[in-house]
């Protein structure tokens, strides 16, 4: 048997059925088992999915743009912190170190890049990855208060992909009320069963938002991304949040169309929609609900200062001014050509431009105009 089946099967023998939270935090975190913390490739050609940084270090670059510009609003600080929640493989982050060190001096000057990871698998990659750069300016911590001036941040806190690995709790509709879905062990195997909500918070959750969903709909409620920007915004004594991730806002995230919610699993780049099935060796995915974060960021204490898709995001920064091209340009360039090809993965609405979307934050800024969220003039 999986030995991870078997530590939940001992677990629910304990405890009865567990809620699918708790599930899904040990299928994708149980240490040495979980997805994200077991041996293997993740992400890329040879994982289980892509990211933007896959695509083309444009992504990365565009970002730093947008980082020197929040670095300028905060001052121009002799030292300053930028802390990547969630780094993956680490090619984000050379990415936007590459493009600091080269295009923005005066930024890399001050600069401490830190990086909060679960997964020692991926730890071990990116230190592989980013040895290039001096050691004083990259730190490896479990969390924020291991981070800036003793917990105390002066900076950017940002996620690219990062919300929509958080555990969901998983609700269903029905005509006697809104029900929590639980995991359960019968007859040899992880099973889905209905029970009472475990917590007041879920149905709280669907008032807030004004979302009434239909007789047999099944949702997702991405409750730690509260305690998560509630963390954050403690932390952050002066600077930015920005959050890049697939979703939308309440109202089409909860829209009937959607019966059966957004929970995905991918493995070997396939996607299915059983997460019971290859526990610990499939990532397990939701989209995200933007409402959602834009609301509990304010109340927070985080002031929202930018929405819109990555395509826009991407524009706005000037990805295709940023296009290498062929001299002459009538001579068949290979590189400039697999950059266009990239960019348009990044960009167009069938592949990342749209689904994906840039949510920005501040806290002790004057509200900013950020470049990314800013239509480029002709």
């Amino acid at each position: 048997m999986n030995p991870l089946v078997e530590k939940l099967r001992e677990i629910i023998k304990i405890k009865g059925p567990i809620t699918f939270k708790d599930f899904m935090q040990m299928a994708l975190y149980y240490p040495g088992l979980g997805y994200y913390t077991s041996p293997g490739e993740k992400i890329g050609p040879r994982g289980d999915f892509y990211t933007s940084s896959d695509v083309h270090p444009l992504f990365g670059t565009m970002l730093a743009r947008q980082f020197y510009q929040m670095w300028e609003y905060l001052g121009k600080p002799q030292s300053w912190a930028l802390v990547e929640w969630g780094a993956g493989k680490g090619l984000l982050a050379l990415h936007i170190l590459e493009a600091l060190g080269t295009s923005f001096p005066l930024a890399w000057t001050g600069l401490h890049y830190y990086i909060i990871e679960a997964s020692p698998e991926m730890i071990k990659k990116q230190k592989e990855l980013l040895t290039s750069f001096p050691q004083e300016k990259l730190s490896w911590v479990n969390n924020l208060s291991e981070a800036g001036d003793n917990g105390h941040i002066k900076g950017i806190i940002f996620g690219n992909e990062l919300v929509d690995a958080f555990p969901v709790h998983r609700v269903r509709q029905t005509n006697s009320g809104l029900k929590e879905i639980y995991v359960n062990w019968d007859e040899g195997r992880l099973v889905e069963v209905e029970g009472e909500l475990s917590t007041p918070l879920l149905e709280e959750y669907f008032q807030t938002f004004g979302i009434k969903l239909v007789p047999g709909q099944t949702a997702e409620v991405n409750l730690a991304a509260r305690e998560w920007l509630r963390e954050v915004a403690t932390k952050l004594e002066q600077g930015f949040v920005l959050l890049i991730d697939y979703g939308m806002e309440s109202p089409e995230l909860y829209h009937p169309s959607r019966m059966e919610g957004t929970l995905r699993c991918y493995r070997q780049h396939r996607l299915n929609n059983n997460p019971l099935n290859n526990v610990g060796q499939q990532d397990i995915t939701a989209h995200v609900d933007f409402s959602a974060l834009t609301h509990w960021g304010r109340e927070a204490g985080l002031l929202p200062v930018g929405y819109t898709t990555q395509m826009d995001f991407l524009l706005n920064l000037g990805i295709l001014e940023a296009i290498p091209r062929s001299k002459p340009e009538y001579v068949f360039d290979a590189k400039a050509t697999h950059t266009v090809m990239a960019v348009k993965k990044l960009l167009l609405p069938e592949g990342m431009g749209r689904v994906f979307k840039v949510l920005a934050f501040a806290k002790g800024v004057r509200k900013p105009d950020l470049l990314g969220f800013v239509k480029r003039k002709n």
